[in-house]
């Protein structure tokens, strides 16, 4: 679980910034967050699903629909929040990354494991 916490962390950061530099869509904190984490759903899930619930027995495909899901509800609010913050509190946009990302992640989190990575009752695929 560490470990995907941690190479995520440091995945997600770097898309951001890499995200960030060429990103002229204003305001570009918060346009560069919802890139970046539209960008992070699809390594974030195969991380997830490799290293953390593998003995959930969930189907690729089908936790990956799942997942789409929840990553739309965690992105509105994610994006929600660094708009606030990095617009109406004027928050130093990398400060505002992490605090996203601290409460996406907790939210995201409680969302794999209940939803997304839950037991297929169809799954034959032995994961």
């Amino acid at each position: 679980m560490a470990l995907v916490a941690g190479i995520g962390t440091v995945a997600s950061f770097v898309t951001y910034e890499f995200v960030f530099y060429f990103n002229q869509i204003e305001p570009r904190a918060t346009t560069s967050w919802a890139i970046s984490f539209f960008i992070g759903v699809f390594r974030q899930h195969h991380l997830h699903w490799l290293l953390s619930f593998h003995t959930a027995k969930s189907q690729y495909a089908e936790s990956l629909g799942r997942d789409w899901i929840a990553s739309l509800f965690v992105l509105a609010f994610s994006v929600a929040l660094n708009y606030v913050l990095t617009q109406k509190l004027a928050m130093y946009h990398r400060l505002a990354w992490a605090i996203c990302l601290i409460c996406a992640a907790g939210i995201e989190y409680a969302l794999l494991k209940f939803f997304v990575f839950r037991k297929s009752r169809t799954s034959k695929c032995g994961r």
